[in-house]
Formats: C-alpha cells, sequence, structure tokens
C-alpha cells in the first residue's frame, strides 16, 4: 500500500512539473507549437497532447492560427490566455491593501482601506474581498481563488493566523472564516513569505533559485525561496528572523510579543533607543521640533533625522544597521542564497541599509550574495497573495519562478 501511494505520489508531481513547464514555456514565448514545445522540454508527443488537452478544456491555452510550413500539415500556435480567469489578492497590514488581476499579475482593480483590531478586522477583511468580487463582475471572467498575507505565523494548510498582535487575532481560523462567507478558495499565508513570492514573480527575485527576502518593519521577517521552493519549515515558522539573538547581553530574557532583534531593530527598538539617548541629554533635531511631543516619535521621524546629518539618529541607525548585519550574515552563512532583497516598510529608506550591510559584511562571509532593494514596496506582498491563489487553487497554474 505505502509504495503504491508514493507512486501516485510521484506521478502526480510530475505530471503537476510537465505541466508547469509546459505552461510557462507557452505563457514567456507564445504563440508556440506543440512540436516546438516538445522539442523543448524534451518530452514525448503523447505527453504535450494529453496536458495540453486540458489547459484548453480550462481555456487557459488558446489554439491560435496555424503557421506556414513546407512539410505538409501546418502546426496550430499555442498561447496562453490570462482572461481565463481572474485573482484576488489582499495583504493584511496598518492598511488591508487589495487587488484583483488577471492570470498574468496584471492588476485590474486595486483597494485600500485601513485595518482594524479583532473581529471588526475579520469582517473588513471579508468586505474588502466581496468589493473586488463584485468589482470583478464588469470584467466577465469568474474569480479562480483568493489568497490573503497576514503579519503572522500562519499554519498553512489550515489557513490559521497564530498571532498577530498589531490586528488582535490569536489562533483565527481565518481561511475557514473567509470561505465560509465568501464561497471562494481561499488561502492563507505568513505576509514574508507572500513578499518572497511576489519578488520572485516580477520583483527583483525572477530568475533566482535560491532568494532571501527580508522585511524590516515594525517586525523583521524573512521569507525564504530555496532551489525555487517556498521554504516554509516543520512548523510553518521558516524565516522568524526577528527572534534571532544578536549577543550574548540578549540570552536568558523572555521576549513578549516582539522578538529579541526586532526589540532592538524594529521599528518601535530604534525609536525607543532615541528616546533613551534624547533622556540622556544628547542633542538633536528630534529633541528641538517644537511641534512634536518626543513621547510620539516615530520611526520615519528618527530614519529623517539620520538623512539630514543629526549624529544622535545617525548613530542609532548605525546600531540598527549592526543588529540586521548579524542578523543577514547568519542567515547567508546558512542558507547561501543567491540574492538577498530588503523591503518592508523601512524599505523606503533603503539607502539608510542596504550599502551599509554590504559594506559590513564584505570579506566577512565565506560567500557574498548580491544585496538588493526591492522595487515592489507593498506591491511585493500583493503580487505574492495573487501567485499563491493562481498555484494553489485546483488545476493551479504556475507561471513564476518560485513554487508556493
Amino acid at each position: 500500500m505505502g509504495g503504491t501511494m508514493k507512486h501516485v505520489g510521484d506521478a502526480t508531481f510530475l505530471r503537476k512539473v510537465n505541466e508547469s513547464a509546459i505552461l510557462e514555456l507557452i505563457r514567456e514565448e507564445g504563440p508556440v507549437s506543440r512540436s516546438e514545445i516538445a522539442r523543448r522540454l524534451r518530452l514525448s508527443p503523447a505527453t504535450i497532447t494529453r496536458i495540453v488537452n486540458v489547459l484548453l478544456e480550462n481555456h487557459i491555452v488558446l489554439e491560435g492560427n496555424p503557421i506556414h510550413s513546407q512539410q505538409g500539415r501546418r502546426p496550430v500556435l499555442l498561447e496562453f490566455n490570462p482572461w481565463a480567469s481572474l485573482i484576488i489578492g489582499v495583504y493584511v497590514h496598518k492598511n488591508m491593501v487589495g487587488a484583483l488581476s488577471d492570470l498574468n499579475g496584471k492588476i485590474l482593480e486595486r483597494r485600500v482601506v485601513p485595518s482594524l483590531v479583532g473581529e471588526a478586522g475579520v469582517k473588513r477583511l471579508i468586505g474588502l474581498v466581496e468589493e473586488l468580487h463584485q468589482a470583478s463582475k464588469s470584467f466577465g471572467p469568474p474569480v479562480r481563488g483568493v489568497g490573503i498575507g497576514a503579519p503572522s505565523i500562519v499554519t498553512f494548510d489550515k489557513g490559521a493566523v497564530v498571532w498577530a498582535p498589531s490586528l488582535g487575532w490569536r489562533n483565527l481560523p481565518l481561511k475557514a472564516r473567509l470561505e465560509e462567507a465568501l464561497n471562494l478558495p481561499v488561502f492563507v499565508e505568513n505576509e514574508v513569505n507572500l513578499i518572497a513570492l511576489g519578488e520572485s514573480w516580477r520583483g527583483n527575485g525572477q530568475g533566482v533559485r535560491n532568494l532571501a527576502c527580508i522585511s524590516l518593519g515594525a517586525g523583521i521577517g524573512a521569507g525564504i525561496v530555496l532551489d525555487g521552493q517556498l521554504y516554509r519549515g516543520s512548523h510553518d515558522a521558516a524565516g522568524e528572523v526577528g527572534y534571532i539573538i544578536p549577543n550574548q547581553s540578549c540570552l536568558g530574557r523572555v521576549y513578549n510579543g516582539y522578538g529579541c532583534l526586532e526589540s532592538l531593530a524594529g521599528s518601535m527598538g530604534i525609536v525607543q533607543r532615541a528616546l533613551a539617548r534624547l533622556a540622556d541629554g544628547e542633542s538633536s533635531v528630534l529633541g528641538g521640533l517644537e511641534s512634536i511631543d518626543p513621547l510620539h516619535l516615530t520611526v520615519e521621524m528618527v530614519l529623517s533625522a539620520a538623512r539630514q546629518g543629526d549624529s544622535l539618529a545617525q548613530s542609532v541607525i548605525s546600531e540598527t544597521v549592526d543588529y540586521l548585519s548579524i542578523a543577514i550574515a547568519n542567515l547567508i552563512c546558512i542558507l547561501d542564497p543567491d540574492r538577498v532583497v530588503i523591503s518592508g516598510d523601512l524599505a523606503e529608506f533603503g539607502d539608510l541599509f542596504v550599502q551599509p550591510i554590504r559594506s559590513r559584511l564584505e570579506g566577512a562571509l565565506p560567500q557574498m550574495p548580491d544585496i538588493v532593494l526591492s522595487e515592489l514596496g507593498t506591491d511585493a506582498a500583493v503580487l505574492g497573495a495573487l501567485a499563491i491563489a493562481l498555484y494553489k487553487t485546483e488545476g493551479g497554474i504556475f507561471v513564476h519562478k518560485a513554487h508556493a
């Protein structure tokens, strides 16, 4: 029995791999003939015919006009149909950023609403998806699925949010709640994992087999792609780099809410260290802003002051870069990625992080990957949410380099 089940699983996986390869070739280089696909992928004509027939039945691939041939029957060309269905993706953060797109990830409609805490937040999320679903009707094709990115460890199979402090969601069966309300397939994933998928599909991770995306903000996390596969770990907690211990002084402590690295190098950690220096009497433009109560100092104020040359702010950010460099070095040494992409809320101030991190790590590591700044912003997570719905729905479509 066990051997038979393994054989069936292997056959299913192989069919999926072949289908993905065929669809990717048609999408990227179509219109293309069946014979050209067989030649390029070294698959049998029977395999090509079987898979293409399924794609044609689902309208994911269309037949175009035959091309001229000197050798009898003219080959019929195949092309990808991005309008076979639509997808919805939502990135839940300080705001809920929702998008409706075609199968190429072209965003057709976008909605942004402030996030709410607790049950009110769940209802607002349902309302946002319903609004996008209603908007889809003006385009015609049906919605095939919904992807959601949450700022939490997520048990992917069940779609449960373990703990999202900013939203007040703990052990929330979000997938079940949304599917019951929406009557659509829903896939819930950690936001940083979706950033990695979005970067792999449309950003600075395109064509990269081994990728680490570091998201900087209130929390610090990493989305990891290894050998083209999104890596979640044994407990869906891979990439929780915010819990890295940067030095021995941080050992033997309990960190509630945010991890050790996040408490030092996350947004609140940066602000708290700046406030501590101001309380010690250090001079800074931050202390002289008459219209700003120091107790309401924001991370953006600290970063802007550092850009302007304020010595206190620059010192705080230099310490932050030290902490981040240690964490990224650990990640590089363990994973050996081809590229590290810096993203998240603080990526707007990427000039204060990327090059200084590169400088600290040059020569210190056995292999130095590219370290680059995301160009997608919040769209990385939105595109990742679209991608996971695209791939995980029944008859999933794989049209990007990294598997979800």
